[in-house]
Formats: C-alpha cells, structure tokens, sequence
C-alpha cells in the first residue's frame, strides 16, 4: 500500500461547497483538488488524474450526469470512482447518476461522517484495482519475456476474457 495521500477532486459550482469538502477532506489527510464545472474538472483529470471524484450534479455548462459519462468513456479515466453528490433526492436523479457511470451517490445535505466513510470505501475499491492492473502488467511482461510473444498473447487474451465473465 501507498503512504502518499490518496488526491481526490471535487467539482462543484458552488465555492461554499468546494471549500467545506476540501476542509474535511484535508482534515482527513487526502490531498484536495478542485474544478468550478464540469470542463474544467475535465481539464484537470487530463493533466492530473485523481483517484476519487466528488461531482456536484447541477452545474454550468456540462452538468454532473454529463462530465461523468465523459469520465466514464474515456479509458484513461474510466477506473476513477466518482461520488455524485446533489440536492435531488429522488430515486431517478439516483438511477441516472449511476447510469452516467456514478460508482455511488450521495444527497445534500450530507453527514461528513457518511461522505468520510464513502470516500474510504471507494479508494478501497480502486486501490484493490490499480493492484490488479499492476500485477496484470507484471504478468503481460514475464509471459512475453519467457514465451513466445503469440502465445503469450493468447494466454493474456484468455485471462481477460476469463476475468470479465
């Protein structure tokens, strides 16, 4: 496990909002950072990727639903956990955040201790993951350095496929 501190992002409209987030958040001893909408929360996961994404749903330009499923259909991003976080509560605003590729979802007003708690849950989650990726890749070279390189491939091939079933 990674002694660095996990860095998440939170995006969000609202100032008040961004600043009560990344003084809990920092408090807890995550590296914090933020976007105003959703281009520009776009604009930092090119440049930086987070591991965890806390995504306001109403939001100028690209809303919430929208820069989540950008996330989401990106494969350099696609595996940073993202938790919704909005004022609707109801079971659709719920449904069509996961829908747009939302990991979970939280309603305003939230209990810092829940939002805590959640964003422990999914950096567990992506830890778990990103060791995943890392010993698939440690795999992938020790079989293309012992096989021959079409072999190699079919059993990675066959791995994958066993994996996603």
């Amino acid at each position: 496990m990674s002694t660095t501190p996990a860095t998440i992002l939170i995006v969000d409209d609202d100032w008040m909002n961004r600043e009560l987030l990344q003084a809990h958040l920092e408090s807890a001893n995550y590296l914090v950072i933020h976007a105003n909408n959703g281009q520009k929360g776009l604009d930092t996961i090119a440049v930086n990727p987070p591991d965890l994404i806390l995504m306001d749903v109403r939001m100028p330009g690209l809303n919430g639903y929208e820069t989540c499923a950008q996330i989401k259909a990106n494969p350099a991003s696609q595996h940073i956990p993202v938790l919704m976080m909005t004022a609707f509560d109801n079971e659709e605003a719920k449904s069509k955040g996961l829908e747009a590729g939302a990991d979970d979802f939280l309603t305003k007003p939230y209990d810092m201790v829940m939002v805590l708690a959640r964003v422990r849950s999914l950096l567990r989650i992506k830890a778990l993951h990103d060791e995943l990726k890392r010993r698939e890749s440690l795999l992938h070279d020790v079989l293309h350095h012992h096989l021959n390189p079409e072999i190699a491939q079919r059993i990675m091939d066959d791995l994958m496929r066993q994996s996603s079933t």
